[in-house]
């Protein structure tokens, strides 16, 4: 890769770069949508050097973004949002552990959300107990991994907010159909060290894929899926 520059104005912080600045436009925009990583090298007070970090380099298995559903909006206009362009950065900092279940996921998700500065457990609206599970500048994120029948609640949750204009954007979290079946094994492991009889299914991508077109006429905001599994090393 050619060797890319990066000056930063500590009093506008504003950058100017040199090499191959369509080059950089050009990563940028992948590591927005793709949520890869880049590494700043120091070179001197206001000068980094910009190397790509891909997911691929990382030492453990983690959680990844591998698909995108957009109703009423599109990829532009979902990704002007600044705290969109979070998401795919802090799905990925989740660890994957072939040996933990859907609660443990839950609270990496939340802790990694709050450490992004986004709000938890919002109230949809004052009058009802319905709570978002992140809001950030008018995007309203709820995660599930929950039965299959409980992500219904997410849909009400976004139109309250969204009638009540303290969300412009709705974005929806969920394993794919794969991940979501690796999980239902690890829950029904735990649910006989328990003494559990049963563990209920779990929501994924294709059932929120079939659902959608007999949805939306109800839907009457923009919103955005994404399906989350694991990216594994290779090598």
């Amino acid at each position: 890769m050619p060797e890319i520059m990066c000056r930063l104005n500590m009093r506008t912080k504003k950058a100017c770069y040199s090499g191959n600045g369509l080059l950089l436009s050009s990563l940028l925009l992948k590591t927005v949508w793709g949520g890869e990583y880049f590494e700043l090298h120091k070179v001197d007070d206001d000068t980094y050097r910009v190397n790509p970090f891909p997911l691929s380099k990382k030492s453990e298995d983690r959680l990844t973004v591998v698909e995108w559903i957009f109703h009423r909006t599109n990829e532009r206009a979902f990704h002007s949002r600044d705290a969109v362009r979070e998401i795919p950065a802090i799905v990925q900092s989740v660890q994957y552990n072939p040996s933990e279940g859907q609660a443990f996921y839950n609270r990496q998700l939340s802790n990694y959300f709050v450490s992004w500065d986004w709000n938890r457990e919002q109230q949809a609206i004052p009058e009802l107990p319905l709570k978002c599970d992140f809001i950030k500048n008018n995007v309203q994120v709820e995660v599930e991994f929950g039965n299959a029948r409980t992500y219904y609640q997410d849909y009400i949750k976004f139109l309250l907010a969204f009638q009540q204009r303290t969300t412009k954007l709705g974005v929806l979290i969920v394993p794919t159909e794969n991940f979501a079946h690796n999980l239902c094994l690890v829950g029904q492991e735990k649910a006989k060290e328990k003494g559990r009889k049963s563990y209920s299914g779990m929501i994924h991508m294709e059932k929120v894929r079939r659902e959608l077109p007999f949805l939306s006429f109800m839907l009457n905001m923009p919103l955005a899926i994404a399906s989350i599994d694991v990216y594994c090393r290779t090598g």
